[in-house]
Order: C-alpha cells, then structure tokens, then sequence
C-alpha cells in the first residue's frame, strides 16, 4: 500500500511538474504571439494606433455632355452625346513621422494625363513624401504635379469649369513628374524649386526609351506673392459671400534637356522652355483671374519633322454669386501657334479662341462636397486646322480628341475647313 501510494505520488509530481512547465511554454508562446501582433500593426498603415492618423478621400465627377462638330473624323454624323465619368478619385495620406506626410491617390476615370485613358482603370496620380526639414523649407519627393501654374495646381474638384482651358492644357499642364521639390516661403509669399524627369513623366522608369517624354533632366521654379497672409483663399477658384478681398500675382518656368543621354536618340534631342504669369483677385463673392502661357522648343538638329517653334496662350476667367449657393463664371481663352506648314503646327489658322459660360450650384454653402456644374463651351476657330502634334499640345496631355475619343479640353479635332465647335455638359460631383 505505501509502495503504491508512493508511486501515485509521484505521477502526480511528474504530472504537476510537467504542467507547470507546459503552462509556463504556454504563456511564452502567448507573450512571443503578442509582441509579434504589436509589431505588425505597428508596421501597418492601418492598424489601431494610427487610425487617426490616416485621412481616406474619394472623389467623383460625373456628367452628360452634348458635343457638335461640323463633320467628325470618324463619321458623317455632326452630334455626340453621352454619360462620362471624369474623375473618380481615391487618396490616402496621413502623417509618416512628426514632419514627414504622405499622399497616394490613383484616378478610375479617364487619364488625366491622356486622352485616350479607358475609364474604370485605376491610374496612379500621386506618390510622394512632404518632409517639414524646419519652419521655412519642406520638400517633396516621389511623384507629384510639379509647381509651375497656378491654375493647374487647383484641384479638378475645387476649379470653377467642367474642363480646364485649351491655353492651359497645350501649353501649361505639366501632368505628373518623378522628382524632388523645395518649397520655401514667408507671410505672404512662396517659392518652389524642383529637379524632376520633366512634364508628363508619371509612372516611368528612369530608362524609359526616347519615344517617351522622359528627359535627361528638368527643372521648374516658381513664385507667388500675395496680398496678406491668406494664402489658403487661393486653393480653389472661388470667393464665398462675405470673404474679405485679396490677391496673389506669381510666375513659373519649366527646362527640361532631352536626348544626351541612354537611351538617346537624336530624333529628341532637343531643350524645352515653359514660362507663365498668373493672377487672380478675389472680392466679397466674386473673382477674377487671368494667366499667360508660352513655350518654345529648340532641337539641336534640322531634319525634325517638328522644328524649333514658339507657341504663346492667355486665359481670361471671372465669376460671382448670385444667391448663397448659384455662382455664375464665364472664361476666354486663346491659343497662337506658329503659323506655317513647315513647322509642322498648323494647316491654316494659326489663332484659336474659346469661350465658357455656366453656373454652378453648391448643395452645401461654402463647400465643394457637392455640386453641380453646368456648362455652355464654344470653339470660335477650326481645330481642324491643328496638325497631330499642336492638337496634342507641347505639354502633350492629348487636348483635342482625335478620331472620336474625346479631349482632356472637352473638344475634338475637327475636320479641316469645318469651323466652329460647341459643347454643353452638366457635371455632378460628390467628395467624401
């Protein structure tokens, strides 16, 4: 019997030790499983700790337009109607570290950056780092939309028109650039500095084939300059009943070298210079703006079918409110290319001019989270008479549709000698 209840006890013993041990295993293993948990959230953009730390926004503007040509490429038919969306736009950013804020947003609408873009397929738009290195100086790296207009660096939700400007899309949309950017600033003015692979270059490798517009490198510089200390006041176009008045005035140039080095070909050797002035002047529930573009193209050989040329455009624009939430806006743009078969630019006309008129209505007073954009816009000039490069633009976004497929401007390449153009569209859109 003691022999027996010696052997029980110490089965028992074994037993407790072995359970002791086993728990103890177990709340290791417990302990490892959370530390490991605590580091993959803290390496997760979307874990609990820095759910207040990330901001996700969408965008969409959708609409029916109605255009008319006398004669299309693609048809004898004059009329084109139809449902588009023309941005459909999801951004994430948050805070990286202290001074460090991150941004990316891919568009499902059309390219913004081509015409030819199919809707539904999700184009990156921005990538980039803002690094706050101290009060005065904060600089941008990844892929952006370098500082260089005014009016393009609004974004398409917070513009006055359905379309951006014929002026502006041939000859002062950058699009999206790979590069670095400085921004400096004061009180009441602003400097950017930047060194990128030039207009259009979104998305690239740095060895994209000379085909591309990937240059050898670029540089943009721009300053602004304004009234007070409101800058923020200029980051859409518009001026809400009871804002008090001020004004900006800025300038922007863009250089970019092409074809020096691999992969090189002398077809695009070439240096191109883009320069604008802009300003804008904001009241108690009205505005005014105006800019100025140019370019000029210099290839280092002869035989080019596209020589060097110069190419010059202006956009006039203002608007008012006429209750709280109806504001009327009404635009005049030109383009002037240079004229003549031989520089490849146009077959005739070497003037174009382009007129908008329409109202917006704001759902919500003071804010663009919904609204609602009618738009009456006219070609007064052939854009027939644009070869393929000049109906491109220099900045070669893609702003007259050719064979049908619409235009980042809104308007298509009509046939030579048919003149005139009109486009209506009615535009909604929502933020959230």
């Amino acid at each position: 019997m003691k022999r027996n209840t010696l052997t029980a006890a110490a089965a028992l013993f074994i037993a407790a030790g072995a359970g002791l041990a086993s728990a103890g295993s177990l709340e290791l293993d417990r302990d490892y499983a959370s530390a490991l948990r605590a580091d993959a959230g803290a390496r997760s953009v979307l874990n609990q700790g820095n759910l207040s730390n990330i901001e996700l926004s969408v965008g969409v503007r959708f609409g029916y337009s109605y255009n008319r040509t006398n004669g299309n490429p693609i048809s004898d038919n004059d009329t084109t109607i139809g449902f588009q969306t023309n941005e459909a736009l999801v951004a994430i950013e948050g805070d990286v570290t202290e001074n460090m804020h991150a941004r990316i947003s891919f568009d499902f609408g059309p390219n913004d950056s081509s015409s030819t873009a199919t809707e539904g397929v999700a184009v990156l738009e921005d990538a980039y780092v803002d690094w706050s290195v101290n009060d005065d100086l904060t600089l941008r790296v990844g892929q952006f939309v370098p500082r260089y207009s005014a009016n393009r660096s609004v974004s398409e939700f917070k513009m006055m028109n359905t379309y951006r400007s014929v002026a502006l899309e041939s000859l002062g949309n950058m699009s999206w650039t790979q590069g670095i950017e400085a921004q400096f600033g004061g009180d009441n003015w602003d400097l950017w500095v930047g060194f990128n692979d030039g207009p259009g270059t979104g998305s690239t490798p740095f060895n994209a084939s000379p085909s591309g517009t990937e240059a050898d490198y670029s540089f943009n510089v721009r300053f602004d300059y304004y009234s007070d200390s409101n800058k923020a006041r200029f980051d859409d176009q518009t001026s809400w009943r009871g804002s008090e008045a001020g004004w900006r005035i800025g300038a922007g140039i863009m250089y970019g070298s092409y074809g020096n080095t691999n992969p090189a070909s002398v077809v695009f050797d070439s240096k191109n210079l883009f320069y604008t002035i802009d300003a804008a002047y904001e009241g108690d529930g009205w505005a005014l703006r105006a800019a100025f573009y140019g370019s000029s193209f210099d290839p280092n050989i002869s035989t080019l079918s596209n020589p060097d040329h110069s190419n010059y455009g202006f956009e006039v624009g203002g608007s008012v409110f006429v209750s709280e939430q109806w504001e009327g806006f009404a635009r005049w743009d030109a383009l002037f290319v240079e004229d003549g078969a031989a520089e490849n630019q146009t077959n005739g006309e070497d003037t174009f001019n382009f007129i908008a008129i329409g109202a917006n209505y704001y759902f919500v007073p003071e804010s663009h989270a919904a609204k609602f954009t009618i738009e009456f816009g006219a070609s007064l000039d052939e854009t027939g008479d644009l070869t393929t490069g000049a109906a491109g633009g220099d900045t070669g976004v893609g702003v007259f549709g050719a064979g049908g497929t619409i235009g980042s401007s809104g308007y298509f390449q009509g046939l030579p000698g048919e003149d005139g153009q009109i486009m209506v569209s009615g535009t909604m859109q929502w933020l959230f």
